[in-house]
């Protein structure tokens, strides 16, 4: 494939993958999120279908799957045709600032945020089972998990915030 044409697609898959990823966690940080902890007990269903019925936790996934390689074989390509030197030109720095936020935010975000989320559908599906109300340890241990995931959420949000700044200034450093 000519390099020009692979450019264009890694470029293509990076930015309409970022656009979804960026997207996505921006609304469950500061939307979804914070609805889902004020309805308590009644926003697990909705969640339920949202993340698992509707997949989109897949969804973000995936698209963070695809941004940050499709970004990383850009940076990479770039940095060899050019013998390093675009990596240590402001524009190369200013991109791998932001490349290293959104790793950092993959990490929080698929790490952090998505096992408490696991966490909280096993404990949800595990009192719903029993037929029983939750117990308080549970109702504690629920609580816990929400505050993690919420902090993971948000913190995740704001380095991809930073991560698109930094790609939108890059050109112009």
């Amino acid at each position: 494939m000519d390099e020009r044409y692979l450019m264009i697609l890694l470029r293509l898959f990076h930015i309409l993958g970022g656009v979804f990823w960026v997207g996505s966690m921006a609304a469950l940080a500061w939307f979804i999120y914070p609805a889902q902890t004020v309805l308590g007990e009644s926003s697990g269903k909705f969640m339920q279908e949202l993340m698992l019925k509707q997949r989109l936790r897949n969804w973000i996934g995936g698209a963070m799957i695809l941004t940050v390689l499709s970004g990383l074989t850009m940076y990479i390509r770039l940095s060899m045709a050019s013998h390093g030197v675009f990596a240590s030109s402001r524009t190369g720095m200013a991109l791998g600032f932001g490349a290293v936020a959104a790793i950092v935010a993959a990490g929080i975000g698929g790490g952090v945020a998505g096992r408490a989320a696991r966490s909280m559908a096993q404990l949800g599906e595990a009192i719903r089972t029993s037929g029983a109300p939750p117990t308080d340890a549970q109702r504690a241990e629920f609580a816990r998990l929400q505050t993690r995931q919420g902090w993971a959420l948000r913190t995740a949000g704001w380095l991809l915030v930073v991560t698109t700044a930094a790609m939108a200034i890059a050109r112009y450093m």
